[in-house]
């Protein structure tokens, strides 16, 4: 087996673009004081580099998949997260990375496991929890699904280039923990062990056709990370994660903010939304002729101005989209459709 892993030593690991790939099948050698699992980070780190473009495309197309069946959310680690830290490895500790693109994720099924676990401790077992996680019934040992579908949490691609932190661990009784030695005691050796933890900011999915039970869902997801933590040595203060603001909630809130203004200053209508109008004559202004146009519905009394005039006759149906709205000179600003 040694003489086959020699041919590692030859390859230049530096270029490699899948970190999961790295990790499960590149160590160089076990047995060199960890001076293999450290060139083996260094070369994750290299990859999730090189594959960045690629994943980025890859979450981009993801995500419009997602937006037609679920909503987003994204959280920060506060610190640092290890999902996936006692999956099955060549190294002491594992690490849970996209197969396909080598960029760390959290499994929809540990983040539906952190919220199903918190919901229960603050709301129990009973139609709530049922209704979220699903149940078995013991009567007549049947499963029900639950109502909200939790799918992986997939890192954005901004935080790809510091997404893995060197990180080091040290168990003063490793025989103990080994079955090595019957008792831990003050004579044991410390064993300082590195591994890689991970940083950065997530987009969770979570989807329900019913609004208020999903965002209910986000709601025990954000305090279940906030609270317990997610992945694992959460004791140790790993695995808290915060919600921070996307740019498209950030653009929906002044959206919303912008609306309210216009709202308070008397406009009825909101910008991109389609108005039909009426010609209500035809005048001549500088010798041309010039429309004017009125509501059919809902006038709010605000002038009327086409970037672009319409060439129509008297009593024709206009169908414009507003555009813009001039809130000091108290007009809509349109064009037609």
């Amino acid at each position: 087996m040694q003489s086959c892993r020699k041919v590692f030593d030859k390859l230049d690991l530096t270029k490699g673009e899948n970190a999961s790939l790295l990790m499960a099948r590149y160590v160089k050698n076990l047995d060199d004081n960890n001076s293999s699992k450290l060139d083996l980070y260094e070369a994750m780190k290299d990859a999730a580099f090189n594959s960045k473009d690629l994943y980025a495309q890859a979450f981009n197309i993801r995500r419009k998949s997602l937006s037609k069946i679920a909503s987003s959310k994204r959280f920060k680690t506060l610190g640092t997260i290890i999902a996936g830290l006692g999956s099955s490895n060549v190294l002491e500790t594992g690490l849970t990375l996209n197969p396909t693109y080598g960029i760390p994720m959290i499994p929809g099924s540990s983040i539906k496991g952190v919220t199903a676990h918190y919901c229960s401790k603050i709301f129990g077992a009973g139609q709530v929890y049922d209704t979220l996680f699903g149940k078995v019934s013991d009567e007549h040992d049947e499963q029900e699904a639950g109502f909200v579908q939790f799918y992986d949490a997939w890192l954005i691609p901004e935080s790809v280039n510091n997404a893995f932190v060197d990180d080091v661990m040290t168990p003063h009784h490793s025989d103990y923990y080994s079955g090595k030695s019957a008792r831990p005691t003050d004579f044991d050796d410390p064993t300082p062990i590195r591994f890689l933890s991970v940083s950065g900011t997530f987009e969770f999915w979570i989807g329900c056709c019913d609004s208020k039970w999903k965002d209910f869902a986000f709601k025990l997801t954000e305090d279940a990370l906030k609270n317990f933590g997610i992945g694992g040595k959460i004791t140790s203060g790993y695995g808290k994660m915060e919600s921070v603001i996307s740019p498209e909630e950030r653009e929906e809130q002044e959206r919303r903010k912008k609306q309210k203004a216009n709202r308070d200053a008397g406009f009825l209508h909101d910008v991109d939304e389609i108005i039909t109008l009426r010609c209500a004559k035809i005048k001549v202004v500088k010798g041309k002729e010039k429309g004017e146009f009125a509501f059919t519905e809902g006038d709010d009394k605000k002038s009327l101005r086409f970037e672009k005039l319409p060439k129509v006759n008297a009593g024709d149906l206009v169908q414009a989209k507003i555009i813009r709205i001039d809130t000091a000179n108290k007009a809509y600003i349109l064009q037609t459709v």
